[in-house]
């Protein structure tokens, strides 16, 4: 049964954003709207009032974010226009709509000295701009009455952007040695799994596989497993065939402006119970996102 649909993506330039772009043909009855900050400023309200409050959309997907962690913590009234204020403005323009919107967060909202995978009810205690901020856009959201769904998700990579993937075969390239951190404990998140999720979760909530509550929920998401900064890189070098060497070194050794959770791995148990969503592991992922960097793919 084919599924007529009316979708806006909102940061259609970023990594997700640009994903959600490429498996558009897989949906052929589904009609995009792909926005970015040249063509709809989401931080302005009449803006998205004039574009999404006749109700025309039956999804608004919010991938914009302000995603520079480390020069958030310099400009965090920047930081606090993208990632706060402009979650209010989406959920005023969609307020007596029908629209249902679709919304991501980040596992910087834990970091609570837990050392096992947090379920979406663990406690959240951000310690950066950037993850206060997220959590701050997700209670603005949960506290509307708006359809709305929010994903926290960890490290995304892609074959588009900017990301740590293509950061880590530059330095292959250029250099013999690298130092990568490697107390930083969670899981990539290949953004085109989990675009592809929320593709899926659009098609069960429409069809009525799952029902109107389960959408209106929080989930985790991220490639399965769990690795360090240290273990992707020395990953991606052994993919890549570079002859850099990867030491590890921790997170003292490597100073930033923001603070990282030490431990972040999330539990996916909630959106594979609830969607049935099969979720590959971070190794899967990451050679999937090499291939299309045009890496040869490999089991292993």
């Amino acid at each position: 049964m084919s599924l007529h649909l009316k979708l806006a993506v909102l940061g259609a330039s970023g990594q997700l954003g640009q994903e959600f772009q490429f498996l558009e043909s897989l949906v052929p009855d589904w009609s995009f709207d792909f926005f970015n900050s040249e063509n709809l400023d989401i931080t302005d309200k009449s803006v998205l009032k004039k574009q999404f409050s006749d109700g025309s959309y039956n999804y608004v997907i919010n991938c914009a974010a302000y995603t520079a962690v480390d020069k958030a913590e310099g400009e965090p009234e920047k930081c606090n226009s993208v990632n706060v204020l402009a979650c209010q403005y989406i959920c005023e323009a969609l307020l007596h709509t029908n629209t249902r919107l679709i919304h991501f967060s980040t596992d910087y909202v834990y970091n609570n000295g837990v050392r096992e995978p947090m379920g979406e009810d663990s406690p959240t205690t951000p310690v950066s701009v950037y993850g206060k901020t997220k959590l701050e856009g997700e209670k603005i959201i949960r506290n509307n009455p708006i359809p709305c769904l929010i994903i926290r998700t960890s490290w995304v990579i892609s074959s588009f952007g900017h990301n740590f993937v293509k950061t880590m075969i530059r330095l292959g390239r250029e250099r013999k040695v690298i130092q990568v951190v490697c107390d930083q404990k969670g899981a990539p998140t290949y953004a085109r799994h989990l675009a592809k999720a929320v593709m899926e979760i659009i098609q069960k909530t429409e069809h009525g596989v799952n029902s109107p509550r389960d959408f209106n929920q929080t989930y985790n998401f991220a490639n399965t497993g769990q690795t360090t900064w240290f273990g992707v890189a020395s990953e991606i070098m052994k993919k890549t065939a570079s002859h850099c060497e990867v030491h590890p070194i921790p997170s003292s050794e490597y100073p930033t402006p923001a603070r990282r959770p030490l431990y972040s791995v999330m539990s996916m148990d909630k959106i594979q119970n609830t969607y049935g969503i099969h979720i590959p592991h971070w190794k899967t992922g990451l050679n999937e996102c090499l291939s299309q960097l045009g890496y040869p793919s490999s089991d292993d």
